[in-house]
């Protein structure tokens, strides 16, 4: 999938089942019903994420001073 410059995050389908098959998941078991859940879960898991790219932006600047 390609994205512009601006797009900081995105996750695909491919990226999921990836995930399963380090997870020895068949990639067949990846389901629309499956990926539904797995958004839910990953919006939940997000729900902090200002925190995560405040940090993100902190660590970047630190190796560049």
């Amino acid at each position: 999938m390609e994205s512009d410059r601006d797009t900081i995050f995105i996750l695909t389908r491919e990226d999921v089942i990836d995930c399963a098959r380090e997870l020895n998941v068949p990639a067949e078991q990846i389901t629309d019903e499956v990926l539904q859940d797995v958004k839910k879960g990953v919006d939940w898991g997000m729900e902090f994420w200002s925190d995560v790219v405040k940090e993100a932006i902190r660590i970047a600047i630190e190796r560049r001073s």
